[in-house]
């Protein structure tokens, strides 16, 4: 958890302006506080290699920090599905957790290739295609 817990230690005033920074063009912000108080909480899932923490409540990707962070209650997850993404070459072993919203938004994070990082994806994919079945107007059949 050392990344979680340096990319969200509040303490440091730099590190909050850098967290508050990265959800001002979203609605992550007004999830920040809701979602810290959970990930303190037990029955926190982390997946360090996916750079993910799922709570009962959010799903936060934390990765390539300097480019994204989302926050997103699991209640406004519609769809959840394995995509082919191109991360620097077009190789089709590239995967990526796609996840859309109630609001139409489609998010794509916790890439990974045939050799790198499969556990944590599958497991990721796996638990949110479960609690997504449960949402009123959830598309997985």
């Amino acid at each position: 958890m050392p990344k979680f817990e340096k990319v969200f230690n509040m303490d440091k005033e730099k590190n909050a302006a850098a967290v508050y920074k990265a959800l001002e063009n979203g609605r992550g912000k007004e999830l920040l506080s809701s979602f810290l108080a959970e990930a303190l909480g037990a029955g926190v899932m982390h997946l360090a290699k996916a750079n993910v923490v799922i709570t009962a409540n959010y799903v936060c990707h934390y990765g390539d920090f300097k480019k994204s962070l989302v926050i997103l209650p699991i209640k406004d997850i519609t769809n959840v599905y394995s995509s082919n993404c191109f991360y620097g070459s077009y190789d089709y072993s590239f995967k990526a957790v796609a996840v859309e919203t109630v609001m139409g938004e489609t998010f794509y994070f916790s890439k990974c290739s045939k050799q790198q990082n499969v556990a944590d994806y599958n497991t990721e994919l796996d638990t949110l295609a479960k609690r997504c079945r449960m949402n009123e107007g959830s598309l997985i059949a």
